[in-house]
């Protein structure tokens, strides 16, 4: 993977310069490299949603079939990091800093999204809760970005864990891209474990409801409900942090075929299965598209150790008419000026 990206960079720069000294010569030769970039996120895509379900187990086997003894030592030390509940418990920090800023295929997601983060003047609280919205068709922003903030981040730096569905550290590989890149159990006992810790939290409150609820082109977000993670906040005393990602919604084209089965599996089994397509027609390809996250400003909600209903309500408001308020001053600025919110 390595010799293809850079045999890869290393024509899009030799693709460039031809560019310059040739005018318009060398445009088809960039867009053919454009849509390979496009391809080549969709096979990792897929291969994390997908074919990991499929290539670990028959790897697997071939390994245990081919090589026994010595698949079977790998597999026993594999099972000690796999067992270890490293998800659940904080003091078990398998973040991994350098991974998150330099992974090639990071910093390729990264140039290919055009992911830009943007965070206001002077924003360096020590602690907080950041909420991402919405969580789109993909959540691919999410791992990108931890790499993003640890170089954009004060105090804050290396010191943020996202909440993460739990049939994600059930899956090899998988496990590890979480693991490595920050994530936690998404379970309240492990939160309160991250703030208890003097943590922060990274959290998309939509979760996999809102990814199969997503439609081409609709920024809406599912958030009235939501209560738990404004519950926290007043509970550790630590400010709410509001989060919109302009054009995550726009990646891919959706289907609502299959659509009350998929939203059973996820209501009873918490398992997402989005139908959704981009460029050339085909499953998993995203579209040509820049992704921009704005951050906003800190909202304190006050230090309540046992909040009521009626705090965690009007805390709850408090923030939903904080994100409203940043995506209707930064929509224009990213392509959206005719579209309303849809909080629901």
């Amino acid at each position: 993977f390595d010799q293809i990206f850079w045999v890869l960079e290393s024509r899009r720069a030799a693709s460039s310069s031809r560019r310059t000294s040739a005018g318009t010569q060398a445009r088809p030769i960039v867009a053919m490299l454009e849509k390979l970039d496009l391809l080549l996120v969709a096979c990792f895509t897929g291969f994390v949603q997908i074919g990991v379900w499929v290539v670990v187990p028959l790897g697997a086997v071939y390994a245990l079939t081919r090589y026994f003894y010595a698949a079977s030592a790998v597999f026993a030390m594999y099972a000690l990091s796999y067992l270890d509940g490293a998800e659940c418990k904080v003091t078990k920090n398998r973040t991994w800093p350098t991974f998150s800023r330099r992974f090639w295929l990071f910093t390729f997601f990264r140039r290919v999204y055009q992911q830009r983060v943007h965070l206001p003047p002077g924003f360096d609280p020590p602690q907080f809760i950041l909420a991402l919205h919405p969580h789109g068709s993909m959540a691919d922003y999410r791992v990108i970005l931890d790499g993003q903030l640890l170089e954009m981040m004060g105090r804050a730096s290396g010191k943020v864990r996202w909440l993460a569905a739990s049939v994600l550290f059930r899956l090899p590989i998988v496990r590890e891209l979480c693991l490595w890149t920050g994530c936690v159990d998404a379970r309240r006992e492990v939160a309160e474990q991250v703030l208890s810790q003097g943590l922060s939290i990274g959290v998309i409150p939509g979760g996999e409801l809102e990814q199969v609820q997503t439609v081409h082109g609709h920024d809406a977000v599912y958030l009235k409900k939501r209560l738990g993670f404004v519950k926290l906040a007043l509970r550790f005393g630590v400010p709410l942090v509001p989060a919109y990602v302009f054009g995550c919604v726009d990646l891919y084209k959706t289907s609502k075929v299959a659509y009350s089965a998929r939203l059973a599996l996820v209501r009873h089994l918490g398992i997402a299965i989005p139908i959704c397509w981009g460029a050339f027609g085909l499953p998993l390809t995203p579209l040509r598209q820049p992704i921009d996250i704005v951050i906003g400003e800190p909202i304190d909600v006050g230090h309540r150790p046992q909040p009521t209903g009626e705090e965690v309500e009007a805390a709850h408001a408090k923030y939903m008419q904080a994100l409203e308020q940043l995506y209707e001053s930064n929509k224009a600025k990213f392509g959206c000026a005719n579209r309303r919110l849809d909080v629901r």
